[in-house]
């Protein structure tokens, strides 16, 4: 079976270790992970069409399911309650009007227009708004007119030398799902035990890359190892708390806000519409 990551990153080591430490072999299926920058849209048909058996893109399918496709989300593997790194003098998202920031393209450009709309701000009034790659945004920490860099957490390790710190979300109950495990609807109707295997693998290889820092770290240096291996060590240890695999409605909530998917102010964002976690409390009693 094959598990579509969209990008190698820090957020997926759970997968890598399932992988390279046997944990799906011990629930004895046969995953393969690769990496995709397809648009979105198109791995979420191939997920449909059963091309692809899992996918990671928890923006993706929260969409896709506002869309009425038909996939579910069945675990994260850390969650995020940070969306930048910011300068000491900023203690809030209010602090940054009239500063500039990095971001860089999707998930860290939205959420600055979600922060914009929050206050009132018209993005390219209010805030001074450069994109760019992972170079500029490590050059960015070191670069005194950035008061805050926006992405995803590749960019942790160089926070601290930087003279920056995390800042949290203006609502503390938001959070963001990272490398979020998905399914078709359709595989986990007609292989509900072979899909309990692959999520029993993942939590536990979850609680493995938390608990076994030099191993992770070895498995991280293979697949993500164009960071280097300071800034693998930097992100793994400020990761290693934030691995997870819960996913709640809160969170998928802010993701539908975030990418603007909510166009009835009151209408509600079921848990269960989104996601099945029946799978995830199994592998937790399973675990035990």
């Amino acid at each position: 079976m094959i598990l579509v990551l969209r990008a190698a990153s820090m957020s997926g080591l759970p997968f890598y270790v399932a992988e390279e430490k046997g944990f799906f072999d011990r629930e004895n299926v046969k995953v393969r992970c690769i990496h995709s920058n397809d648009p979105k849209r198109r791995v979420v048909q191939l997920l449909v069409e059963g091309e692809v058996a899992f996918y990671t893109s928890i923006s993706a399918i929260v969409e896709a399911v506002t869309r009425g496709v038909n996939v579910k989300a069945l675990c994260a593997t850390s969650n995020s309650k940070y969306p930048c790194a910011a300068r000491e003098n900023i203690r809030s998202f209010a602090d940054l009007k009239n500063k500039k920031v990095m971001v860089g393209g999707g998930r860290s450009r939205n959420e600055v227009l979600w922060l914009c709309r929050g206050f009132g701000w018209d993005a390219g009034r209010d805030l001074q708004v450069v994109s760019g790659d992972l170079a500029d945004r490590a050059k960015a920490f070191a670069d005194p007119t950035f008061s805050a860099v926006f992405g995803r957490p590749q960019y942790l390790s160089w926070l601290k030398k930087g003279g920056f710190h995390l800042l949290p979300y203006p609502d503390k109950n938001d959070a963001w799902p990272e490398g979020c495990l998905a399914t078709s609807l359709a595989s986990i109707q007609e292989k509900p035990e072979v899909i309990q295997r692959v999520v029993n693998a993942v939590v536990a290889a979850t609680d493995y890359a938390r608990d076994h820092k030099e191993e992770a770290i070895e498995v991280a240096m293979k697949h993500v190892g164009y960071l280097g291996k300071e800034a693998v060590e930097g992100n793994y240890e400020v990761l290693r708390e934030w691995y997870s695999n819960d996913i709640t409605q809160t969170a998928l909530t802010h993701i539908a806000d975030v990418l603007e998917l909510k166009q009835e102010p009151t209408k509600e964002i079921r848990l269960e519409d989104f996601a099945d976690l029946s799978f995830l409390m199994q592998a937790r009693q399973h675990l035990r």
